[in-house]
C-alpha cells in the first residue's frame, strides 16, 4: 500500500507539472481613451529561463527569479516614456539596471537612470536597494524588502515593503493567490502608499478566473476610482483584456481601455 500510495502521489506531481505552462517571452500593447487623453503603450520582456504559470496564463511565482531584459514605450496626448532594462541572477544575488527617457509637454527630454542590486536571505526573502539618478535633479535610493509566503503548493501570500532612504515614502503590498480546484482560481491584492509630501492612497483589486484562460476583474482605490472588465486567451499565446473605468463621484470620466497579450 505504502508503494501504490509513493506512485499515485508522483503521477499527481509529475501531471501537476506538465500541466504548467512555460513562458520566455511576455509582451503587452495596450490602448487607453479617456474624455481628455488617450493612451497607446507596449512592453515586452524576455526571459534567459523558462517562466512557469500557477495555473492561469498570466499568474506567475510572487517574486520574480528569472534573469531577464525588457523594454517599454508609454505615449500620451501629454508625454512619452521609454524604458529599457534587465535584471541578471546568480546564487543568492540579483543586479539590474534601467533607463528611462521621459518627454513631456512643455519640458525638455530628461533622462533617469536605476540601478539595483539585491540579496536573498531565502528562495522566498528578497532585500533590494535601488538608486535612482535623475538628470539634472536628485539622486535617491529605494529599499525594498519582498517576502512570498508558501501556503501550500499553490497558494501564496506575497508582501513587499517599501522605503526611499529618508523614510519620506513608504509602501505596502500584498497579494493572496489560491487555487479554487476544478480549475478556478482568485487573486486579491491591494497596496497602501503614505508620503510626507502627498499623504495617504491605496488600491484594492480581484481577478477571478473561470478557467486558466478567462478571468473578469475589479479594482477600486481610496479617490473612488474604479475598473471593471475581463481577460481571454484564445491560446496559450494570445490573450485580450479589455474594461471600462470611472469615478463613483464624477460619472463622467470614463475610460475605456483594452490590452492584448503576447506570450511565447
Amino acid at each position: 500500500m505504502k508503494k501504490l500510495a509513493v506512485i499515485i502521489s508522483s503521477i499527481l506531481l509529475s501531471s501537476a507539472a506538465m500541466a504548467a505552462d512555460n513562458y520566455q517571452s511576455i509582451s503587452h500593447l495596450g490602448y487607453q481613451d479617456t474624455d481628455r487623453n488617450d493612451t497607446i503603450s507596449v512592453d515586452s520582456t524576455y526571459y534567459f529561463s523558462p517562466k512557469a504559470t500557477l495555473g492561469p496564463y498570466d499568474q506567475f511565482e510572487y517574486i520574480n527569479k528569472q534573469t531577464n531584459v525588457y523594454g517599454s514605450y508609454n505615449n500620451d496626448d501629454f508625454r512619452d516614456i521609454t524604458d529599457i532594462g534587465g535584471e541578471y541572477f546568480t546564487e543568492n544575488f540579483v543586479v539590474g539596471a534601467k533607463y528611462r527617457n521621459f518627454n513631456g509637454d512643455g519640458v525638455s527630454s530628461i533622462d533617469i537612470i536605476n540601478v539595483s542590486a539585491g540579496y536573498f536571505f531565502n528562495p522566498n526573502l528578497l532585500l533590494k536597494a535601488t538608486l535612482t539618478d535623475v538628470e539634472d535633479g536628485d539622486t535617491s535610493v529605494m529599499f525594498e524588502l519582498a517576502y512570498d509566503h508558501k501556503l501550500n503548493s499553490t497558494d501564496y501570500i506575497g508582501f513587499t515593503v517599501t522605503s526611499d532612504d529618508e523614510f519620506d515614502y513608504r509602501a505596502v503590498n500584498a497579494k493572496y493567490f489560491m487555487d479554487l480546484k476544478q480549475g478556478n482560481y482568485l487573486t486579491v491584492e491591494g497596496t497602501v502608499v503614505d508620503t510626507d509630501k502627498d499623504g495617504s492612497s491605496w488600491v484594492l483589486g480581484s481577478n477571478y478566473y473561470f478557467t486558466k484562460a478567462t478571468s473578469a476583474f475589479v479594482t477600486f482605490n481610496k479617490n473612488d476610482d474604479y475598473t471593471v472588465g475581463a481577460q481571454h486567451f484564445f491560446n496559450k499565446n494570445v490573450g485580450l483584456k479589455a474594461g471600462y473605468g470611472n469615478n463613483w463621484d464624477d460619472s463622467g470620466a470614463d475610460a475605456y481601455f483594452a490590452n492584448v497579450s503576447l506570450q511565447f
